[in-house]
C-alpha cells in the first residue's frame, strides 16, 4: 500500500470523503510529485465511479468535487433541490466505499 492509499482509505466513507474533498490537491500533486501512484489512484477512482455509480451520481460528484461547484449551484444547474444533491453525494460515497471494500476483500 502506498502513502496515498494509506492517507485516503477508499474502503471507508471517511476516506472517500477526504479523497473527494482533496481531489484538486491530489490531481495537482501528480504533476509536481511526478509520482505514478497518484495517477494510478485517480484512474482507479474514475473507473470505480463508472462501475458503481449511477449516471446522475457521477454527474453530481463531478460537478460538486471535480468542478468545485457549491451544492446549491449543482442543484440549480441540474434543476434539483439541494437535499437531492446531498442524497446523491451521500449515496455515491457509500457506493464507492463499498466497491473499494469488495476489491480489498478480493485482494485487488
Amino acid at each position: 500500500m502506498n502513502k496515498y492509499e494509506n492517507a485516503y482509505r477508499l474502503d471507508t466513507e471517511a476516506g472517500v470523503t477526504a479523497f473527494l474533498s482533496d481531489y484538486h490537491k491530489i490531481a495537482e500533486a501528480r504533476f509536481y510529485a511526478n509520482d505514478l501512484a497518484i495517477s494510478d489512484m485517480l484512474l482507479d477512482f474514475e473507473f470505480a465511479m463508472r462501475k458503481c455509480l449511477t449516471a446522475r451520481q457521477q454527474e453530481v460528484v463531478k460537478l460538486r468535487f471535480f468542478k468545485d461547484l457549491r451544492q446549491v449551484d449543482v442543484a440549480d444547474m441540474l434543476r434539483l433541490n439541494q437535499q437531492t444533491i446531498q442524497e446523491h453525494i451521500q449515496k455515491a460515497i457509500k457506493n464507492l466505499a463499498s466497491y473499494h471494500m469488495i476489491l480489498k476483500a478480493r485482494g485487488e
